[in-house]
């Protein structure tokens, strides 16, 4: 009776260790793939830290390549723009041209008209020229004309105009450009009484500029250069 209950309880012993163990096992397994797990996990964001740090990296190099290329392009630009600048202000020279009165020669009497003899001054660049006593324009545009005449024992009003001809229909006409009229008071000094007028104009391509004293066949002029003048300036 106490040899049965001794196996029994032995077998029963048996069966319990080997449950034991199988449980064991188990747990061990479980534990095992859960540290796996585990480890992965930790391991994932450090990855990710490391990919988005390396992202961050690639990016920050691109950041600085694109940076780059924009100044090297502003500058680009910037140059440019300085050589065309440069360029303009390279441009042709103003053209300017101014007559004085010519002392070697008499005043012209024509009909009503006195036509004053005149000599080049000053000259520059090729859009203005000479033609016997008329200023010719080379080119369209606008300009400034001016003239002055210093008049000697002048009448109660003396004056000049400053007229342009062209052609127009296979035709060449006249066209007063400005006029200028002065009247004699008891300031005037020595008998002596200066007109001087100026203003733009637009001008096309050959047209001939003269002035001339209308209707004032005795006058007497002063010939010196600072008194009596006449000229065209281009202004673009």
């Amino acid at each position: 009776m106490l040899y049965n209950a001794l196996l029994s309880l032995t077998a029963f012993m048996f069966c319990l260790s080997l449950f034991l163990v199988h449980r064991a096992s188990v747990l061990e397994n479980d534990f095992r793939k859960l540290q796996g797990d585990l480890i992965l996990q930790l391991n994932q964001p450090r990855s990710e830290g490391v990919n988005g740090k390396m992202a961050k990296m690639s990016k920050t190099r691109e950041d600085i390549k694109r940076s780059t290329f924009q100044k090297a392009h502003s500058s680009l630009k910037m140059s440019s723009r300085r050589v065309k600048r440069e360029q303009g202000s390279c441009r042709a020279p103003t053209s300017f041209l101014q007559f004085t009165a010519n002392t070697n020669q008499q005043l012209d009497k024509r009909g009503n008209i006195t036509v004053i003899p005149w000599t080049v001054s000053v000259r520059q660049g090729n859009a203005i020229s000479q033609k016997e006593n008329r200023i010719v324009v080379q080119e369209d545009g606008y300009y400034l004309v001016f003239g002055q005449v210093l008049f000697i024992s002048p009448s109660t009003v003396m004056g000049h105009v400053i007229r342009s001809w062209g052609s127009s229909n296979a035709e060449t006409t006249s066209t007063e450009l400005l006029r200028c009229l002065q009247a004699m008071t008891d300031a005037t000094p020595m008998l002596q009484l200066t007109c001087y007028t100026a203003g733009v104009v637009q001008l096309h391509q050959d047209d001939e500029l003269e002035l001339v004293i209308p209707d004032r066949p005795q006058a007497l002029i002063s010939m010196d250069a600072d008194s009596t003048f006449f000229g065209v300036i281009q202004l673009n």
